[in-house]
């Protein structure tokens, strides 16, 4: 604790099914991390925040997209000054809610700090206002993960409604490849040329309702091909790569259920489900010198 003020999170997020498809109002359905973003908080004269895992320094005022979203948040609170100091579990642009997880926290840390009594919609709203620095046209998704963790189908405009289902574990897998989600959202946008109708978004809404049906039923390894069949559907869109599609195959040669890319996509990050075989599935992605680790869904 830091000068009085308990640590703030946000969590960390992975879409199971239904990215990009949530952007033009299908359904998505989204698990939170048991990881993310920690922020410490102290008074000060000046606004800054340092995240020592993603080597970011940064003050509010300055031109660096943290230095603005931070900027966002603290004018959407309405507060000034305070030094931030964050803890970071998770990797940042890799698909799984970063941004969004440093928002939530940064909006808790600034509200302790600052006695304003925030629940979870103030949170929501301010946070919001950094995600839009970074991605333009967010979905919503990350930030509501982030901020009231759990499992639940997400619908643009209607909000997050959980699903009652146990926790559950997922195997992780970092590409390493660089990527920018607001360059896929356009990039889905040109495949679908602005048609909300288009049959794989379709397909992708339905494909999360019927993995959400699944795990509040308790059928997890009903998620696998599911999970497949959604990342072939995405890679359609140009979103996918030959390192994702790499991982995907490697992940079912190792005997995971199902496999797919997770978040915007063009790099990132692969979730697999692979009950009993996650170390397996690290192996064989470990093999080819990349990062990842077994997650359990639905921190709260």
């Amino acid at each position: 604790m830091i000068g009085g003020v308990a640590p703030a999170v946000g969590w960390g997020k992975i879409i199971l099914v239904g990215e990009h498809a949530v952007v033009y109002g299908q359904p998505a359905l989204a698990a939170a991390l048991d990881r993310g973003v920690r922020v410490d908080a102290q008074p000060a004269d000046r606004l800054t925040l340092c995240i020592p895992a993603w080597g970011i320094d940064v003050a509010a005022g300055g031109e660096h997209p943290v230095s603005i979203a931070l900027g966002a948040v603290a004018g959407a609170l309405g507060v000034g000054g305070a030094a931030l100091t964050a803890e970071a579990a998770i990797p940042p642009a890799a698909g799984l809610g970063s941004s969004a997880a440093m928002a939530v926290a940064i909006t808790r840390a600034l509200g302790a700090l600052h006695g304003l009594g925030l629940d979870d919609d103030a949170v929501a709203a301010a946070a919001d206002a950094a995600e839009r620095c970074f991605h333009r046209r967010p979905s919503g998704v990350d930030v509501a993960l982030a901020t009231r963790g759990g499992i639940g189908l997400y619908r643009r405009g209607a909000g997050l409604a959980p699903v009652d289902a146990p926790r559950f574990t997922c195997v992780v897998g970092l590409s390493g490849e660089p990527r920018s989600t607001a360059t896929m959202i356009d990039r889905v946008a040109a495949a679908v040329g602005g048609d909300a109708g288009d049959p794989r978004l379709a397909a992708l809404g339905d494909a999360a309702l019927r993995a959400g049906a699944h795990l509040a039923a308790g059928e997890v390894a009903a998620l696998g091909p599911i999970l497949t069949s959604a990342h072939r559907t995405l890679a359609t869109f140009g979103i996918s790569t030959p390192a994702l599609d790499a991982m995907v195959d490697d992940a079912l040669a190792a005997g995971a259920l199902g496999a797919k890319l997770t978040g915007a996509g063009g790099g990132g990050a692969v979730i697999a489900i692979a009950p009993g075989r996650e170390a397996n599935v690290l192996a064989a992605w470990q093999r080819r010198g990349l990062d990842g680790f077994v997650a359990s869904l639905g921190a709260a």
